[in-house]
């Protein structure tokens, strides 16, 4: 089995949840501070669009003990980004870019080192026609100050509107919200 990866992904180890995370794998889905949450038989994926909130997350988890990077390497909280995978040596946990769909539809994955992907999990609803792994755009931080208005915030997220395309785009922010992880 493998998870989807979107956006920046904060990757677990079910077993490592189960063990350290308070009230165990229930609560931590419960806290999870967005829909993003997939996970199959050993490892667990909450996606984020911003880094910020990414920090603010793993930041609490390591509060409440695990631990994130020992010698340079991932120790029980691994990053993986959407397109150059795994953001620092993990010696349990692997990347792929798969085609899952008809007509050559790529996804990028995680799966545990040394296990087969087999089937891939994904979020609650997810579907690739409006997913991240088909509409993601990358852009740097200057980028997104002279190409991008804001318009509002509603509900955690935060609207813009793409002045190159005229489009309504957004950044999901609900993460700031539920910082109880």
């Amino acid at each position: 089995m493998a998870v989807l990866i979107e956006a920046i992904s904060v990757v677990i180890r079910l077993e490592t949840i189960v063990e350290k995370y308070p009230g165990g794998l229930d609560q931590y889905v419960n806290d999870c501070p967005n829909r993003t949450l997939c996970m199959d038989e050993e490892i667990v994926r909450v996606g984020f669009m911003a880094p910020a909130d990414m920090n603010a997350f793993t930041g609490n988890l390591e509060r409440i003990g695990f631990k994130y990077i020992e010698d340079e390497e991932f120790d029980e909280i691994a990053v993986v980004d959407q397109f150059d995978g795994i953001f620092l040596p993990c010696d349990w946990l692997e990347y792929l870019k798969l085609v899952i769909f008809e007509g050559d539809i790529r996804v990028a994955i995680c799966k545990r080192k040394g296990n087969s992907v087999g089937d891939v999990a994904f979020p609650l609803g997810w579907n690739y026609e409006t997913s991240l792994s088909k509409r993601t755009l990358i852009l740097d931080s200057e980028s997104i100050e002279h190409r991008f208005i804001f318009l509002r915030r509603k509900g955690g997220v935060d609207f813009y509107l793409d002045a190159l395309t005229g489009e309504e785009m957004f950044i999901d922010r609900s993460a700031r919200r539920n910082t109880n992880a």
